[in-house]
């Protein structure tokens, strides 16, 4: 009973019983204001109403600023006064007036919350989008997103997802250090955030997680922050917030290290001869191989067309090109799957590779379906949801088994595109003047390199001369054993088909 009498200060128990609530309240923020001061949880723990989450409190401002702006600034501010007379300390409009019953409801509900500090922070998110000086990450996000869709491939947006997941992730571990705390979905976390929220020192420590906590090599955390770059970017541009840059030089140094790093290491190269017959004499039919006439083929088509692996793993039966007029029949890499907007392009065929498509096409066509896939294999995975996920990993397996170990970090895939700019290369010494640069250039989709050719040439060449430049590399650049390899695979593809 003393200690009733000391904390509600009254005999009377009626009094005592309503005095009680608010008595409660003053001990828990009292105590809650304690254990925020030493970094622990407060006697709530971390639950809080969901109204009161971050992306709900962006959603109340947003909401709430929209009322205000829809608000007249014509306002009678009480009855019984003269036309144009306003009563002392009323509003002078209706905008005036909507605000300060905004500000009452707002600092309401921050009163319910658990703790002071989380009713601090409802009030400074809603209020801070009310008065637009918080500008939520989310709707910028989505802005930039479909403005970048217009100038990059699709193939190259995951990209982009993948920079704003890591910076999420980042932000969250960050935040639940300082503060403690648990947040399930870091991605919504950091898009209901205030891009005036995050300081230059919180960016600045970024790279170091992604080179310690996720254990990035510094050119992979170079892309990731060249992704938040260009959007920081953005925003200047869009007048959303003033510069500089956050993110400008902050590329300079893993470059610097990461070429560091590569001192002294083998580079990645062309198979050479030996490699290439190795692989393309090894016998598919092994169980060991399950992959294994999809590796054939794809092999071959990667070595005669320069193409990338998922472009190739990706292709339908729309993508199979037949110029009226041509000799060769071709295959299309379309925006979906290139790395870039000069990756968009046709291939001629090789002879030695035509039956491969032929035979898949006619598969492909049997199903009926307008697009359906010629290496239905490849089924999408990964992050990007890329044909060419699966089968690399099987293809990596597939070069182990033939080369060996040894040959990790040294060739890839990549390495047939590799030959075939080579090979391409030793055509156009030998005389075949349709493989030079510029039109190897285009075959493998990469952008030219001068001025002149981007500004006062064609953008396309004529058939013909894709044409004769891959004639002319098979005949003049390829070595004549991988030739006579491949020309016995197409003689023996003919015949099963048969």
């Amino acid at each position: 009973r003393q200690e009733f009498l000391k904390s509600l200060q009254t005999h009377d128990k009626q009094e005592a019983i309503r005095r009680r609530g608010p008595a409660l309240d003053a001990l828990r923020t009292q105590v809650n204001g304690r254990l925020e001061a030493i970094g622990k949880k407060p006697l709530s723990g971390d639950w809080v109403p969901d109204w009161a989450t971050p992306e709900k409190a962006i959603e109340a401002g947003l909401r709430y600023r929209q009322q205000i702006e829809q608000a007249s600034e014509d306002y009678d501010p009480a009855e019984g006064l003269n036309p144009g007379e306003a009563a002392e300390g009323a509003p002078e409009s209706e905008r005036e007036h909507v605000r300060s019953v905004v500000t009452d409801l707002v600092l309401e509900a921050s009163e319910e919350l658990p703790s002071p500090a989380d009713g601090t922070r409802y009030f400074k998110t809603v209020m801070g989008v009310v008065d637009g000086t918080t500008t939520p990450l989310g709707p910028l996000l989505d802005r930039w997103a479909t403005e970048r869709s217009r100038t990059i491939s699709k193939a190259a947006l995951p990209m982009d997802k993948t920079a704003i997941k890591q910076f999420s992730v980042y932000l969250v571990e960050h935040e639940s250090l300082r503060v403690g705390g648990t947040i399930k979905d870091s991605v919504q976390h950091l898009r209901a955030k205030g891009l005036e929220s995050l300081e230059p020192r919180v960016l600045g420590g970024f790279s170091e997680w992604l080179l310690d906590s996720a254990g990035l090599n510094p050119k992979t955390v170079a892309t990731r922050l060249s992704s938040l770059k260009m959007f920081w970017d953005w925003c200047i541009r869009k007048h959303i917030i003033s510069g500089p840059n956050p993110w400008d030089g902050a590329t300079r140094a893993l470059k610097q290290q990461a070429a560091r790093q590569g001192v002294g290491k083998p580079k990645r190269r062309e198979f050479s001869e030996s490699e290439l017959l190795a692989l393309l004499k090894a016998d598919p039919d092994q169980r060991r191989w399950a992959w294994g006439q999809a590796i054939r083929d794809l092999m071959a088509l990667a070595l005669l067309t320069g193409a990338r692996e998922n472009e190739l793993c990706s292709l339908t039966v729309d993508r199979a090109v037949q110029v009226p007029g041509a000799e060769l029949l071709g295959i299309g890499v379309i925006e979906e799957d290139a790395k870039t907007i000069n990756s968009i392009r046709q291939v001629p065929l090789h002879p030695l590779v035509r039956p491969i498509i032929e035979r898949r096409l006619a598969a492909a066509i049997a199903t009926g379906e307008p697009d359906a896939p010629l290496f239905p294999e490849c089924k999408p995975g990964g992050p990007a949801g890329k044909r060419g996920y699966y089968f690399s990993k099987r293809f990596t397996e597939f070069r182990r088994d033939v080369l060996g170990a040894a040959s990790d970090g040294l060739v890839t895939f990549h390495s047939f595109r590799k030959c075939f700019g080579t090979f391409m290369r030793r055509a156009a010494v030998a005389g075949v003047s349709e493989c030079q640069l510029s039109v190897a250039q285009k075959l493998m989709g990469h952008k030219p390199q001068t001025i002149t050719e981007t500004t006062y040439m064609e953008a396309e060449m004529p058939w013909p001369i894709y044409e004769a430049a891959i004639l002319g590399m098979v005949d003049k650049g390829l070595p004549e054993s991988v030739r006579a390899a491949l020309n016995q695979k197409a003689h023996t593809e003919t015949f099963k088909d048969r």
